[in-house]
């Protein structure tokens, strides 16, 4: 089955996308003038929720004078706008919105489970104009198996994984403002390895974990786990940065390193 074909026939159709005026340098359907995202030199942030990427996604493109971040659309518009839409219209349904953290996490499961590679393979349908030649930059791809997909089938991506403990996970995502930080139904601390739970719950009791934030971080670590990426030493274009001991500009710093050593390389 051809994913991305069924997706611009049977789904694609029946949405409104403000993809071309957000982003006028993308293409969903490639051609003169245009080159697979697969192909391209990317520089893919990889981290779980609370970790504190989109602090570092902000320091980055201050300090690389944009890196291209604004030209691609976020994992949360392409789940919007393909991986959930087209779960629903595998599954017979409605195809609409949906804001609830646990319900997104759950479609973008099913969606996964139908598309080898998940939202890496979503990222890969797209094309850059061939008038762009600066770098690029993302935060589209988590878990596993995008990490695998991603590395094994587009080598010019590097893909630098951001981790932090993740008692620490929650204590940041309670303390969060986003509106979209909404997951319903009852959670607890299961998911979470033995040694940790019982402090989690107490950290629950005390008000410092807040008990959508676990909800969430328990939906998010049944599709993608809560520990970093196992096999990293087997890919080139893989780098881990431990970011608990880190302020936000030494997190920063690490990826440009990991960037300019990179660069030095191919030259």
């Amino acid at each position: 089955m051809d994913w991305r074909d069924y997706y611009l026939r049977e789904v694609r159709p029946r949405l409104d996308l403000p993809l071309a005026e957000k982003y006028p340098l993308v293409r969903l359907v490639g051609g003169d003038g245009f080159r697979p995202l697969g192909e391209q030199a990317l520089l893919m942030l990889v981290a779980l929720t609370g970790t504190g990427k989109s602090t570092t996604l902000d320091m980055l493109r201050a300090r690389l004078d944009g890196a291209g971040m604004s030209l691609i659309p976020s994992r949360r518009e392409l789940a919007d706008w393909i991986a959930i839409p087209m779960a629903q219209a595998l599954a017979g349904e409605r195809i609409k919105p949906i804001k609830d953290r646990r319900r997104r996490f759950g479609y973008t499961r099913r969606f996964a489970e139908q598309v080898p590679g998940g939202m890496a393979a979503v990222f890969s349908w797209l094309a850059i104009a061939d008038s762009y030649d600066g770098c690029l930059l993302s935060e589209g791809i988590r878990g596993e198996n995008e990490l695998r997909y991603a590395l094994k089938n587009f080598p010019r991506w590097r893909i630098v994984e951001l981790t932090l403990h993740p008692l620490t996970r929650l204590r940041r995502l309670s303390g969060r403002r986003d509106v979209f930080d909404r997951a319903g139904g009852s959670a607890d601390a299961s998911f979470l390895p033995s040694g940790l739970q019982r402090e989690a719950r107490a950290l629950v009791r005390a008000g410092q974990i807040t008990r959508e934030a676990l909800a969430i971080v328990q939906a998010e670590a049944a599709n993608y786990g809560i520990d970093p990426f196992a096999d990293g030493r087997e890919y080139a274009n893989y780098h881990r940065v431990t970011v608990d001991d880190l302020s936000p500009n030494d997190v920063a710093e690490a990826v440009i390193d990991i960037i300019e050593r990179q660069q030095e390389r191919r030259q």
